[in-house]
């Protein structure tokens, strides 16, 4: 007898989220860059100033990625110890407060976001290193804050489905027994 096959996940690519694989392929961009450019400085003398630019970008597309991937495992950061020492009915209504004004603050960087690059698009603005225009890169803005939110309900989903037991967003072991 076979075991079940495990859910498919949505947004993924070979069993892994989406996120996940941007981020660590951002993270070896970075490396590249900052060996491109120390090799090439130290050893042929020369500065590639491309590098900072690819390497900067790199950093904050990763760090979204790396927030909603973190929203998908439930490692995002929280503060949790005031309210772990509540009763459980509280405790559970705090962190769904919280989770709502997250999920309104990440709603508010889309919009703003959108019409920051609404404003982008009326005019160019050209990386002088790379020659590509600025609004490419800014685009992250709206789709980080997207596929965080994207992820936060898919994990409430996937909660709910689950039996509702413990937390939504909070590792299992992170929840107390009440």
């Amino acid at each position: 007898m076979s075991a079940a096959p495990a859910p498919r996940q949505s947004l993924s690519v070979a069993g892994r989220p989406v996120e996940d694989w941007a981020a660590c392929a951002l993270v070896a961009v970075i490396a590249v860059c900052v060996c491109l450019q120390v090799f090439s400085r130290y050893a042929l003398n020369i500065g590639l100033v491309w590098t900072e630019d690819v390497a900067m970008f790199a950093m904050t597309w990763a760090v979204y990625f790396g927030a909603a991937m973190a929203v998908h495992e439930k490692f995002h950061v929280r503060m949790m110890a005031a309210v772990m020492v509540l009763p459980y009915r509280a405790a559970w209504i705090t962190t769904f407060v919280a989770d709502l004004v997250w999920a309104a603050f990440l709603v508010f960087m889309m919009i703003y976001g959108w019409e920051y690059l609404a404003l982008l698009w009326q005019q160019q603005t050209i990386i002088a290193s790379m020659k590509i225009d600025a609004k490419w890169f800014q685009t992250v803005i709206v789709l980080g804050n997207g596929l965080m939110l994207y992820r936060l309900v898919e994990v409430y989903l996937r909660w709910w489905r689950g039996g509702r037991k413990g937390f939504p967003t909070v590792e299992d072991e992170a929840v107390p027994d009440l």
